[in-house]
């Protein structure tokens, strides 16, 4: 009989992103849902992006730039570095995606530690490469396992920091002793760091000033979370001119749209909107942990739009919350059982996600 499907899919696990919030909504009979199991910006986008994109909606007829040149001009400006650097992509899942397209053949091997974002591994194995796990030391990412893992059929090693689920970060001085050791010869080592922006311990490193020294290294990054452009999909990638030519070989032509790019460029110049956000998540995360903690809640530092709690009955207590209206996510589906990751909602959100604990 004719084979159709290609092996690697039978055992590949579609991405569960839960059930639309209008649909839950009906099922549940309630008039408001809030969902804090997306780690989605509670204060939207910026009125100037909402302004970008009603304007371009009279040109959707339109291709949009193929390479969208004033995002990448406009980043390479605030960042510092060369347009040619950066490459943005449909999400930091596509680029994700395209680092596997463009670095795997069958057979090589990517260090991935786990958990971790799913899209990691998936995509090393449609590439027709191999995951590699590292296990986490406990919430954070143990790098010198990762070291460990690493042998000449090792293409990529894939960090995440903050991490997620986690939550967690990579220290400067682990980081730069982990690149040191790998030496001229490195895999490359992808750096997602799409929750960088509500970082403020003092020793996390800024990837994209590493490159100098580490050309190696690849930066993720995204406008889906601190600018709140999760719906419109635009993430970017910044690495050595070489590694982002090798990225652009192998994707697709008009990869972002229209709306994706001007509201890309509008979040980038209100400046304002971006360290409010900013602000606010790191107040709310602080108010939040400092309320769980009295109750007697447990959970690694964060460092991310998100806290991931140690709960006794994970399962009941997320019914509990959906009822009260409120969506988080349960931690064993990101590898994390009895516990719930929860995204950092607005003082109102926060405290009605409070007072249900206290009920439970």
């Amino acid at each position: 009989m004719r084979r159709l499907w290609r092996p690697v899919v039978e055992g590949l696990v579609p991405y569960d992103a839960g059930k639309p919030l209008e649909t839950l909504m009906a099922e549940l009979g309630l008039t408001e849902l809030v969902r804090l199991s997306s780690n989605e910006n509670p204060l939207g986008p910026s009125p100037r992006v909402v302004e970008a994109i009603r304007l371009e909606a009279r040109r959707v007829h339109l291709y949009p730039d193929s390479d969208s040149f004033a995002v990448r001009d406009a980043l390479a400006r605030r960042l510092g570095i060369s347009p040619d650097q950066i490459m943005v992509g449909n999400g930091a899942d596509e680029l994700i995606s395209l680092v596997a397209r463009a670095a795997f053949d069958p057979g090589d091997e990517a260090v991935v530690p786990q958990p971790s974002f799913e899209p990691y591994t998936t995509s090393v194995a449609l590439a027709g490469g191999r995951a590699i796990p590292s296990p986490l030391a406990g919430y954070e990412t143990d790098l010198d396992d990762v070291r460990r893992r690493v042998t000449a059929r090792t293409k990529a090693v894939i960090l995440c920091s903050p991490h997620n689920p986690a939550a967690t970060i990579i220290r400067r001085a682990s980081l730069l002793a982990f690149l040191d050791a790998l030496g001229a010869d490195s895999p490359l080592v992808v750096l997602d760091e799409a929750y960088c922006d509500f970082v403020d311990d003092a020793e996390y490193p800024n990837g994209v000033t590493l490159l100098a020294q580490y050309p190696r290294l690849l930066i993720l990054r995204t406008f889906s979370k601190v600018a709140a452009l999760a719906g419109l999909r635009v993430g970017y990638a910044v690495g050595s001119p070489e590694t982002v030519d090798r990225l652009n070989r192998v994707r697709e032509p008009y990869n972002v749209n229209r709306l994706g790019q001007v509201a890309a460029l509008a979040a980038l110049e209100d400046v304002e909107h971006w360290e409010r956000t900013k602000r606010v998540t790191r107040e709310e995360r602080a108010f939040l942990a400092r309320e769980l903690a009295k109750r007697g809640v447990t959970f690694p530092p964060s460092q991310a739009n998100f806290l991931l709690v140690k709960v006794a009955d994970a399962g009941a207590l997320r019914e509990r919350l959906l009822r009260a209206g409120l969506v988080v996510r349960d931690g064993a589906a990101v590898g994390f059982p009895g516990h719930l990751r929860i995204s950092i909602g607005t003082r109102e959100t926060n405290e009605r996600l409070l007072r249900v604990f206290d009920e439970a």
